[in-house]
């Protein structure tokens, strides 16, 4: 009697086939198959996988360089210069009802106290923390500046315009006073109130150029105030000012 039987080789072969055939490892062989043609076919047409593109943080509003040290003041005149007294009021949005549009709005108190008569057309500029300045009284109808002369309800109060000339001596002869800008857009959050006209002193300084004249610079008062929120949420309600002091400007 002659026994068969297998060589190991065929026995291996045997096993290995029955392991392929098995359900489960027929599809998973299957799904390595089309992934392998895919990405032979992605190779052989080019194509790329997709690049992943780092978010990019959004534009930071452009912030006014700080105030140099040496361009500080100290709030009393220097020797032989004069100096108004100056009191600031305070800062206010103003929204008109009929167009909607807004304006900031400041008053303020000057008193001459320096011993003559002195001529009072001051300027006021507002800086804003997107670095946009702006004059005051640019592009306000006199409707607006009568609207809110009429809002702020003080009768000694007289528009930029009417404050401009001769004030004389002693708190009598206080001047009252408002200033408007457009406030458009409401976008900023901190704004740079400089004040000039109320000092004699001013000084010289090089031209940045390198060439030309000198440049004047002007003792001016600069006020620093802060919106919070939304400033037409928050209304009328005065602006936080955070800190006042005297440049050169």
């Amino acid at each position: 009697m002659i026994e068969s039987f297998d060589e190991p080789s065929t026995r291996e072969g045997r096993y290995t086939l029955s392991m392929m055939c098995s359900p489960r490892n027929a599809l998973g062989i299957m799904l390595v198959l089309v992934a392998t043609v895919a990405f032979t076919h992605a190779q052989d047409s080019g194509a790329q996988a997709p690049k992943i593109v780092p978010p990019v943080a959004p534009p930071q509003p452009a912030v006014p360089e700080p105030i140099q040290p040496a361009l500080t003041l100290p709030p009393e005149p220097a020797t032989g210069k004069w100096q108004l007294d100056f009191y600031p009021g305070e800062l206010r949005l103003y929204i008109d009802p009929q167009t909607g549009k807004g304006f900031w709005y400041f008053t303020y108190k000057v008193v001459n106290r320096t011993g003559l008569d002195r001529w009072w057309g001051p300027r006021f500029e507002m800086m804003d923390d997107q670095g946009r300045l702006r004059r005051s009284g640019k592009d306000i109808s006199m409707v607006t500046l009568n609207r809110i002369e009429a809002l702020i309800g003080n009768k000694l109060v007289e528009d930029q315009y009417e404050v401009q000339g001769e004030i004389h001596q002693g708190e009598e002869h206080a001047k009252e006073s408002f200033v408007v800008w457009n406030a458009e857009p409401l976008d900023a959050t901190q704004l740079h109130l400089f004040v000039r006209g109320m000092s004699s002193e001013l000084k010289r300084v090089p031209n940045p150029s390198g060439g030309g004249e000198p440049i004047l610079m002007y003792k001016s008062m600069k006020l620093d105030f802060r919106v919070v929120g939304d400033p037409v949420a928050f209304g009328s309600k005065p602006v936080p000012c955070e800190q006042t002091q005297w440049v050169l400007r």
